[in-house]
């Protein structure tokens, strides 16, 4: 068994033909990430680096975006099928927009994968406020399709203050299109990955520059995330975020999971937080400290998994590396701030999401 490894989170491609202020993948909306190339997996890669024997152990899958829309990998599908001929037991799961392919492609995933989570944040009139650029005629057709066809979907819906009388409305709708569950999503958003300062609003812009939606916290608390409401807390007991991460004690969530993540490029890291703090649009990849780590342990293609077996980058010295810093104090002694940050003890917006 590689790396005792249990689970895979995917992405296949970083395509997308959303602009979601929020998403990593947009400069607040305005425009596409200029550290992205627009990559995405093909089967054959896929199957260059997880072999039959490999994906026999693993009792999960996801795909999902971390700078780009699943379905958007020209072989998404048919990586679905791959993995499902060579482990017929483990769930494969897919989180998408929902706003592409044609409802015959639905109906042939819907044959393959265990569930689709569509993220639609509103109705009609207010999807696309948050999931800027994306139809929803495609939307409805496409869970229709897919859920027609015997799929089992869940719509997951993060609510602002512009939607959140919708709520009820898009639950009662879920149903009538065969949808399986309706979640509730309580964004943690609301603090920014860069100054770990608190925000109340976040002002979308589009393509163009120009400004678009205002995106605030619902006014109804029932659905606020419980984390990002107790901030204050933390703030009053330690001085500041970043005096809160440098301490506290780190339960790494990649490790209580036995998963990796695989980027579209083919880079192999423990989640896709490590990997995604290199290509934060407002600061040269270079500067990130995951990158100079990559660097002291052999450089940024000593994870790429179309350059090097999957066995022995999850050995190798990157990742024995990471777990290293877990037990660290002090980000100048070498703790990972993302760690400390995304899986300490004691404030998870992450998992407040759905609490």
């Amino acid at each position: 068994m590689i790396y005792n490894v249990e689970g895979i989170h995917l992405e296949p491609s970083q395509l997308c033909q959303a602009s979601c202020p929020m998403c990593d993948r947009n400069m607040n909306g305005e425009g596409v990430n200029k550290h992205l190339s627009d990559q995405s997996l093909s089967l054959e890669q896929c199957k260059k680096i997880f072999s039959p024997e490999f994906i026999s152990q693993l009792k999960y899958l996801f795909m999902c975006g971390n700078h780009g829309d699943p379905i958007f990998a020209p072989d998404c599908l048919e990586i679905m099928q791959y993995f499902r001929e060579h482990n017929p037991n483990m769930s494969l799961k897919l989180i998408t927009n929902g706003g592409a392919r044609k409802p015959e492609w639905w109906e042939e995933l819907a044959k393959v994968v265990t569930l689709v989570e569509f993220s639609v944040d509103g109705l009609e009139d207010t999807n696309h406020f948050y999931r800027q650029g994306v139809n929803w005629r495609n939307v409805e057709n496409n869970m229709q399709a897919f859920t027609d066809a015997g799929g089992n979907a869940t719509w997951t819906f993060i609510v602002f203050n512009y939607n959140e009388h919708q709520v009820e409305e898009a639950r009662e709708y879920a149903q009538l299109l065969g949808v399986n569950n309706f979640i509730v999503k309580k964004s943690g958003r609301y603090i920014n990955s860069y100054s770990l300062q608190k925000r109340e609003t976040h002002q979308a812009v589009s393509r163009k520059g120009e400004e678009t939606t205002l995106l605030a916290q619902p006014k109804n608390p029932i659905y606020h995330n419980k984390a990002v409401n107790d901030y204050d807390t933390i703030i009053e007991k330690y001085g500041s975020m970043d005096n809160f991460i440098e301490i506290a004690d780190i339960s790494p969530k990649c490790a209580k999971k036995k998963e990796i993540y695989v980027s579209a490029e083919g880079h192999i890291m423990p989640c896709c937080w490590t990997h995604g703090q290199m290509y934060k649009w407002w600061r040269p990849i270079e500067d990130s400290q995951e990158y100079k780590i990559l660097e002291e342990n052999g450089g940024i293609d000593s994870i790429n998994a179309l350059k090097r077996p999957l066995e022995d980058i999850l050995n190798g010295s990157f990742f024995s590396d990471i777990e290293k810093r877990w037990n660290i104090k002090g980000i100048d002694n070498g703790r990972m701030r993302t760690c400390g940050l995304k899986c300490n003890v004691g404030f998870d917006p992450y998992k407040a999401q759905w609490q």
